[in-house]
């Protein structure tokens, strides 16, 4: 806010001499007012905030850019240009893969940042290795960084070296958590309670309460019961496939308990689920072969039969996606529920797998795009084969979701597998004698649109300009009674021109980003060109891998195939 004639006149001056605009608050800003009209730098700060799901005591993401911003602004008066905030919740800070964390990286690659500020060093990271290399970018691109609650001075080599130890700490911290987690999870499991997650079908979760503490364990669902021994039962009776049993219940109407139709998935899920058999010492014998951890406080001569088994660590969680674990990190325990599946049934149906998974080990070619083509329902297309009367087979592709849910939910039909292949190989081979064509299937981000910045750009200046010509004018009208019309007039340019350069800069920054893209799609296209050159002389299988390596997207919609690599 502008408050006397004096104000006037030394923003007057200011504004002869070097044609821009900064509002004056007193007399106190009078100095850095001229600073930074005599070339003075004003600095663009950019703040990170995270906040994991698995922390309810961390501060909030607000608090954090709020701890941020006032701290700045008392340590940086004056000196803010812009302010970006980038936030990523709900994830770990045991690696890099955050969206906007990512997003903030690409931005200061572009030179778009001065100053990054986070409130504490482990928002940023708690991985001394990424920690590092975010470091060592920063550096690169002259970037000040500043963590508000450490207050390390990374000027000075001890500042650093503090920095790096604070690091390790949080690394420590984090994997000591994790450790302690990971070792009470197990140790429930060793007693034989459920660890938590849905129950698996044919129980429900129960909490029981022993030596006063609360606990969690399942009990048997007789509904659901029956339900699993009919699967069971079914796939005993018929010796069929797991992809004949998705198509006989399909046809007899038989869907899961959400009311939807099987999957192989699904049922090899259920076929396989430990913790309704009866822990005999046949089953013990079955895990132990396997290579399975067998818990020590369950010895074999305890496995009678009277309780289920619980296993832990069949699966872990990473990046938000559960994966498979082998069965030598599966830890075997005896459970506190009882089971409903006879030991000699279950069995069966476990060595019925082993058998089919020898055979189909060594059967048929596999097609090039298995695994990478899609129905234009968005369902991965699946691969049917038929033996012929002269001994080879016909491969097809095909749209699960059809096949599970009918024509209704969607009416794609099937396609020889030959046919798409050889279309892929095709272009595949015309890559090879024109590696340019490459191009016109890479995927790059959308250029950005020029025009929008020279917009945002010319506002500013103009805005400028206006505020220019209202202070020249109140130089010469300092006494007028005009002089406070044209005190708010500017004042109100004053907040408009802040908004403009935000959206300016905003627009420069979205720029960099597409330009980073498209630079970053020659790449790709580079390194995809290196991939297929001589492609026939690989066999089903490299080929399929290369396929799966090379394209980005493949979708079928009936009659035309759409790629993009």
């Amino acid at each position: 806010m502008l408050r006397t004639p004096g104000d006037l006149f030394f923003l007057a001056e200011a504004v002869n001499s070097t044609n821009k605009f900064y509002s004056v608050s007193d007399k106190s800003a009078r100095v850095y007012f001229l600073y930074s009209f005599l070339g003075g730098e004003t600095m663009r700060f950019f703040s990170y905030g995270r906040k994991s799901v698995f922390s309810d005591k961390s501060d909030s993401i607000d608090n954090q850019f709020r701890m941020n911003r006032e701290y700045c602004e008392s340590k940086f008066s004056g000196q803010v240009d812009s302010w970006q905030q980038f936030s990523d919740e709900d994830f770990t800070g045991a690696n890099t893969s955050r969206p906007d964390l990512q997003r903030m990286l690409s931005f200061i690659k572009g030179g778009f940042c001065d100053v990054l500020v986070v409130y504490q060093l482990d928002r940023l990271s708690r991985d001394v290795r990424d920690f590092a290399n975010i470091y060592a970018l920063l550096e690169e691109h002259s970037v000040m960084f500043i963590s508000i609650k450490e207050n390390i001075d990374t000027t000075t080599p001890i500042g650093r070296a503090m920095m790096y130890v604070t690091v390790v700490f949080a690394q420590m911290e984090r994997e000591t958590i994790a450790a302690r987690v990971t070792d009470n999870m197990l140790g429930l499991a060793k007693k034989g309670y459920w660890t938590g997650g849905n129950p698996p079908v044919g129980y429900v979760r129960k909490h029981i309460v022993v030596n006063g503490k609360k606990h969690c364990s399942i009990e048997v669902d007789p509904d659901g019961a029956r339900y699993v021994t009919q699967i069971f039962d079914t796939f005993l009776a018929y010796n069929c496939s797991l992809q004949g049993m998705e198509t006989r219940f399909k046809n007899q109407g038989i869907r899961t308990q959400s009311g939807k139709f099987f999957s192989t998935t699904q049922l090899h899920k259920m076929l396989t689920m430990p913790y309704c058999v009866e822990a005999t010492p046949e089953v013990y014998d079955f895990y132990a072969a396997k290579g399975c951890i067998m818990d020590p406080g369950s010895p074999r001569e305890m496995w009678d039969g009277s309780v289920g088994v619980i296993i832990y660590g069949r699966s872990t969680e990473k990046n938000k996606k559960h994966q498979a674990q082998p069965p030598e990190k599966w830890t075997v325990c005896l459970g506190k529920h009882k089971p409903f599946m006879p030991a000699e049934k279950w069995l069966a149906v476990q060595s019925r797998f082993t058998q089919n998974k020898c055979i189909k080990d060594a059967k048929w070619p596999v097609p090039l795009l298995k695994g990478v083509l899609r129905c234009k329902c968005g369902n991965l297309m699946q691969v049917s084969r038929k033996k012929k009367v002269d001994g080879t087979c016909s491969s097809w592709y095909y749209c699960r979701k059809r096949m599970r849910q009918g024509v209704d939910a969607c009416d794609m039909g099937q396609i020889k597998c030959d046919l798409l292949d050889e279309e892929v190989l095709e272009l595949f081979r015309g890559i090879t004698a024109d590696p340019a064509l490459i191009q016109k299937f890479v995927k790059a981000e959308a250029p950005a649109d020029v025009t929008d910045l020279k917009a945002a750009q010319a506002r500013v200046s103009a805005c400028e300009r206006k505020i220019g010509r209202l202070a020249a004018s109140l130089a010469l009208a300092e006494d007028s009674a005009a002089s406070k019309y044209i005190i708010a007039e500017m004042e109100r340019l004053d907040v408009e021109l802040g908004a403009l350069k935000r959206e300016a800069s905003l627009a420069e920054m979205e720029s960099h980003r597409a330009a980073a893209s498209a630079k970053d799609a020659k790449a790709t296209a580079a390194e995809i060109a290196k991939l297929i050159h001589g492609l026939d002389g690989f066999d089903d299988k490299e080929k399929n891998a290369i396929a799966r390596a090379v394209i980005q997207e493949c979708t079928w919609d009936g009659e035309r195939l759409f790629i993009t690599l």
